[in-house]
C-alpha cells in the first residue's frame, strides 16, 4: 500500500510539473515554432562556409516588403525541389527582434519555410550589408548564390519569380565541386 501511495505521489508531481511547464510555455499550436536565430556578420558567413560542397541561396528579406514576401514561397518551393540535389537555402530578415513572434515566425510557418532562419543583428546595418556586398545600399530583397566551393557567383537583385530563381539555381546545381589544394 505504501508503494503504490508512493507512486501516486510521483505521478501527481510529474502531472504538475508537466502541467507548469505547458503554461509557462503559454498556447501552442499543432506545428512547432520555426526557430530564428540572431546573426553576425562573422556568424553568417560561417554559416555559408559550413554549407561547403552544397549551392547555398541566402536571402535577405523582411515581412514588411512587399516583394521580399512574393518571392518568400519561391524560395520554399526551391529548398524542397532541389534540397536533394545538393541545395541549401538560407534566409536572414531585416526584421526587429519584437517582430520575430509576431510577424516573422507565423509568416514563415505560413509558407511552411523548411530552412535555416536568421535574423540579422549588427549594431550597424549598413557595416552588414558591405560585408556582403559594398556596392549594395540595403534595398530588398537580395539574393546571393554560392557554388559548391563557396564562391559567391551570382547576385539577385528584386522580388524574383519562380522561374528566374530556378534559372540562377540550375546552372549553379550542374557544376561539381572542385577539390582543395593539397599542400
Amino acid at each position: 500500500m505504501a508503494r503504490i501511495k508512493f507512486m501516486t505521489q510521483r505521478l501527481v508531481a510529474l502531472a504538475a510539473l508537466v502541467s507548469a511547464l505547458f503554461v509557462s510555455l503559454g498556447p501552442c499550436s499543432a506545428s512547432s515554432t520555426i526557430v530564428v536565430t540572431p546573426v553576425g556578420v562573422p556568424a553568417l558567413k560561417q554559416a555559408i562556409a559550413a554549407q561547403r560542397g552544397h549551392v547555398v541561396v541566402v536571402n535577405f528579406w523582411a515581412t514588411w516588403c512587399g516583394p521580399c514576401v512574393a518571392e518568400f514561397p519561391y524560395l520554399v518551393k526551391l529548398q524542397h525541389r532541389y534540397g536533394g540535389q545538393g541545395l541549401v537555402v538560407m534566409a536572414v530578415s531585416a526584421d526587429t527582434r519584437r517582430d520575430v513572434p509576431t510577424k516573422v515566425q507565423p509568416f514563415l510557418t505560413k509558407v511552411r519555410a523548411n530552412f535555416p532562419q536568421y535574423l540579422q543583428q549588427s549594431k550597424d546595418p549598413e557595416d552588414f550589408i558591405d560585408a556582403f556586398d559594398p556596392s549594395w545600399y540595403g534595398d530588398l530583397p537580395r539574393t546571393f548564390i554560392y557554388d559548391r566551393n563557396g564562391r559567391l557567383v551570382k547576385v539577385l537583385a528584386g522580388g524574383q519569380t519562380e522561374q528566374q530563381f530556378v534559372a540562377a539555381v540550375k546552372p549553379v546545381l550542374v557544376r561539381r565541386m572542385i577539390p582543395a589544394k593539397q599542400n
